[in-house]
């Protein structure tokens, strides 16, 4: 039985949205080589000069990499605090980077979805140190 289904559907939710992304890169890559008219360039390093590319390449890397230090955070929040305040924060975060991913082109205008996204992992991040102490205090 799955204790923290809030957090599961989270994490799937993460999961589907990194996917998503990265075949927006693929995409953006097949579109770099038709645009050079030859399909070699799929692959060629080249391929980093085009900003078009770069703007969907990097929107999927930021994410990856906030996932690689999100999600032990959140799971870490899930089971030492609650799997509803875990879920609360993921799902905020999640928001964030819908918002970001879709104004990620733009300047200015994805500085919102940042900051958002920022103080919501800061929120998780706090709650999951507080879980851990207080389980650690319980210890003793």
């Amino acid at each position: 039985m799955n204790e923290y289904p809030l957090t599961s559907i989270v994490t799937l939710a993460l999961v589907v949205l990194w996917w998503v992304l990265g075949s927006r890169v693929s995409l953006a890559r097949k579109t770099y080589a038709n645009k050079q008219q030859n399909p070699e360039m799929f692959h060629s390093l080249e391929i980093y000069s085009d900003a078009d590319f770069m703007i969907t390449f990097r929107n999927h890397q930021n994410l990856s990499e906030f996932l690689v230090v999100m999600w032990p955070t959140l799971w870490i929040c899930a089971s030492g605090v609650s799997d509803l305040v875990a879920a609360s924060f993921g799902s905020t975060i999640l928001v964030a980077r819908i918002w970001w991913a879709r104004n990620y082109s733009q300047s200015i205008s994805h500085r919102s979805a940042v900051f958002l996204c920022l103080f919501s992992f800061i929120a998780l991040l706090l709650s999951a140190i507080g879980g851990v102490i207080y389980a650690l205090i319980q210890q003793f």
